[in-house]
């Protein structure tokens, strides 16, 4: 622990750290006339949105009208040179508006300043939201980034925007089916994904049945996701990055934005506490989904209930010129009964504390500390054999990262910290008239520590290299009980040979180097390629009997018996730019290898389980395939056409016949869908309005299928197949929107009329086997989740003088 002790006086000392000089106007002077004088002097700072005071990436800089191959970097810092005298500075960013500012340099100085946003009335959906080149400059492929704006843009069930259900419509990213949360990203299993909300950790996602992601897209700003290459500061996942930046508070004006849809309402709210220094932003919904469950003449659907509710809440601090200090909270909270049959019952938290600052003409630090938590329930409500499952994790996460840019070279390196504990693992009696026995599972708790450094280098203007390393360490820390199992055969509940308790010290550890590197060309001015590496390791990862993540899903440390997982990434591809950057073009192709990945033993019992290691097994994965993608950026009709090839398998490399899955053989994954393509197209209808088509088609995922069935006795006994040597119907769906902008309110309302699944096509969730009346035969038979047409109605208003996109 004493390491922990060590970060947490690390960032202390950081957020007490010497303060920089305000700018208080747009006339700037550094040094007396008087004197002798370099021949050139510095000129450096950082560069922010008025609003969100998030960093500005690719902001290009002109002194004196002519403009300089300085741009601002991810971190939003610019460094140049100026010579002695008065010069005119420009700042111009596409989605900003241009600030020019008046230098005096007679010495090194430091101007840090804000860009307000553009007006994008009447023009619909901008698709970039970077410099308008940044998918050729950037070195690292496989980078999606969306904002708020577009994904308000896309037809939405019930809708309401989700950041999943956007993502899904990239190439690349798909999903299970619907209702389903999270994503699979080139192959990788849901929870391979690391999630994060302003750095901090974010283990649960599930939300609304996987309708919903926990993320409220009325205080989100933008979502960035690592599909291949994940930088040097992410790690403990083997497949993707997630990384969302939250909105805060107006630092001016007070305002929000009411919405009432068919599904939620929800409530934004923000402002300043101190003008200019200290803002909230407090954001929420609540379901009104039960009125639509009354209606429905199905007894089970019509005895159902559903609730959930999300909130969030946001204070930001400017401590001093450079000096920024964030508080945020997202709590969520569901509720699913259907009719007397189950039901669940799970909530999440996630609080930060986040320090940024500028240290020098060239530093910047950053710390947060974390702190999450969520509690997981399943319930059986009737009978006297009425029971309910509890399980849980708690976490704590202590990082911290400093970063020296120029214009050429950017170098950040950091420490990260994430303790965890699960929670014991209840069954309980549910109801007066329930005669089940209590019994509780205990489970397991680690620390996972981290080292990384990453240089990001431009040597010429058509190069740019990124080189990352981190390594990573993790610790199963007691009291446990480890079970113990006869030598020379496979790990089996009928093999176990005694039980050993470890008290407080280490049980087991793991530790291993995660090298990270990417390469870019340019081909011209308007083109790239890039290659890319990468190795992951994850010490957590979501037991699952289920092919998607449910609620009751649960989060299994690394242990004696269960390794961490591990995979290594490679990809390369093609980027062009046509027509002003109007038009981009790409085409990347990845490859993925990965060990000690979890499959499942048949009928495996997860639950109430103390030596779940008998129920799983382990081998190798491997998954290819290649994206293709074009965007429309500008103009009347805007969108992208994505279209993605993807193969996902696994095999099992145990010796032993009891722990192999098909023989041995390569088996497609779960989640194993070849073909994927999504069209985006939202078109301007003047005066005040946006039209939106999605079309979709997904080839259909593997599942396991009944060959024959046999009656034995009274029973019909079925013979299944392979392990996913079947898939269900491809799948097809057509989304339509038409928002109308300022209906009532010259202030800034809207209405959105979406219509979900237009075509009605009953796509399959799933293939179940059941008797087919008097047959003695089991029949396939189809479940849809959402097969019908879902239209649905939903208006906002904004309200009070703040700015709400």
């Amino acid at each position: 622990m004493r390491k922990f002790h060590f970060l947490f006086l690390v960032i202390f000392f950081l957020s007490a750290s010497l303060t920089l000089a305000q700018t208080d106007s747009l006339s700037f002077s550094f040094g007396d006339k008087e004197g002798m004088h370099a021949k050139r002097y510095i000129l450096t700072g950082k560069l922010q949105d008025t609003n969100t005071k998030t960093p500005l990436e690719g902001v290009s800089i002109h002194v004196d009208g002519v403009t300089t191959i300085t741009r601002s970097d991810r971190f939003g810092t610019y460094h140049l040179e100026v010579s002695p005298g008065v010069h005119k500075v420009t700042f111009r960013h596409m989605t900003k508006i241009p600030l020019t500012i008046k230098v005096t340099s007679y010495a090194n100085g430091v101007v840090n300043l804000e860009l307000e946003d553009k007006s994008y009335e009447l023009e619909g959906v901008v698709v970039m939201s970077e410099e308008p080149d940044r998918n050729v400059r950037n070195p690292i492929s496989g980078v999606s980034k969306l904002t708020t704006r577009e994904l308000k843009a896309i037809p939405a069930f019930l809708g309401e925007a989700d950041i999943f259900k956007g993502l899904q419509l990239l190439s690349g990213v798909s999903a299970i089916g619907e209702g389903t949360s999270g994503i699979n990203v080139r192959g990788a299993k849901t929870d391979q994904n690391l999630l994060l909300m302003n750095e901090a950790l974010v283990l649960s996602s599930n939300h609304a049945l996987g309708f919903l992601s926990p993320f409220n897209t009325d205080v989100t700003e933008t979502f960035t996701l690592y599909k291949g290459n994940v930088p040097a500061n992410y790690g403990g996942r083997a497949g993707s990055a997630l990384d969302i930046q939250m909105r805060e508070g107006d630092m001016e004006n007070w305002g929000g934005q009411l919405g009432v849809g068919t599904s939620n309402a929800r409530l934004l709210v923000n402002g300043p506490l101190m003008k200019d220094k200290l803002s909230v932003i407090i954001g929420g919904r609540i379901s009104n989904t039960n009125w639509l469950l009354k209606q429905a003449r199905d007894y089970d659907i019509n005895n159902s209930k559903l609730n959930f509710y999300d909130i969030y809440a946001g204070l930001a601090w400017e401590v001093a010129s450079g000096h920024h200090l964030e508080f945020i909270n997202l709590m969520t909270s569901d509720y699913l009964k259907f009719s007397e049959e189950f039901g669940y019952d799970w909530s999440n938290r996630v609080s930060s504390l986040r320090y940024k600052g500028i240290l020098g003409e060239n530093f910047s630090v950053s710390a947060i500390l974390a702190d999450g938590n969520f509690n997981n329930a399943f319930f059986e409500p009737e009978g006297v054999d009425a029971a309910e499952v509890k399980n849980g994790m708690n976490y704590q996460q202590a990082k911290v990262s400093g970063t020296w840019a120029n214009d050429k070279l950017a170098l950040q390196t950091g420490l990260e910290a994430i303790y965890y504990k699960a929670k014991p693992e209840q069954f309980l009696p549910y109801g007066d008239a329930s005669e089940v026995e209590s019994n509780t599972v205990d489970k397991q708790q680690g620390v996972e520590f981290s080292g990384f450094a990453s240089l990001e280098w431009e040597p010429t203007s058509t190069m740019g290299i990124v080189i990352g390393l981190r390594y990573s360490t993790y610790n199963q820390l007691g009291p446990d009980s480890v079970y113990q199992y006869l030598p020379n055969g496979p790990i089996a509940e009928d093999r176990i040979s005694g039980k050993e308790y470890s008290g407080n010290g280490g049980i087991q550890s793991y530790s291993g180097l995660e090298p990270r590197f990417s390469f870019r060309q340019n081909l011209g001015q308007t083109a790239s390629v890039k290659l890319n590496y990468s190795r992951l390791f994850q010490y957590i990862q979501s037991i699952s009997n289920t092919f998607g993540p449910t609620p009751i899903d649960l989060w299994q440390l690394s242990t004696s018996y269960i390794p961490p997982q591990q995979s290594d990434s490679f990809a390369l591809g093609f980027f062009k730019n046509t027509k002003s950057n109007s038009w981009e073009f790409s085409v990347d192709a990845f490859y993925r290898l990965s060990q000690n990945q979890v499959e499942y033993r048949d009928f495996a019992q997860i639950f109430q389980n103390p030596h779940l290691e008998t129920e799983l097994v382990f081998g190798e994965g491997k998954a290819y395939g290649t994206e293709l993608m074009i965007k429309k950026n500008l103009g009347v009709v805007t969108g992208w056409l994505a279209y993605t090839y993807s193969r996902s398998f696994v095999r099992t490399t145990s010796e032993y016949p009891a722990e192999q899955i098909n023989d041995g053989d390569w088996f497609p994954s779960n989640y194993d869908k070849p073909h994927e393509i999504n069209l985006i197209l939202t078109r301007k209808m003047y005066p005040r309005g946006l039209l939106s088509l999605s079309v979709n088609y997904a080839t259909g995922r593997p599942i396991n299928a009944v060959n024959a069935s046999y009656k034995l006795g009274g029973l019909i006994v079925p013979d299944y197949s392979q392990r996913n040597e079947y898939r269900i119907p491809d799948y097809f769906r057509v989304d339509l929107s038409y928002t109308l902008e300022k209906v009532f309110s010259k202030k800034g309302d809207s209405l959105n009329l979406s219509i979900y699944n237009l075509l009605g096509r009953k796509n399959a969730y799933s293939i179940f086997w059941k008797k087919d009346g008097d047959s003695q035969q089991l029949r396939p038979f189809r479940l849809a989740i959402l097969g019908a047409i879902f239209p649905s109605i939903t208006y906002s208003i904004d309200f009070g003088g703040g700015k709400n996109e």
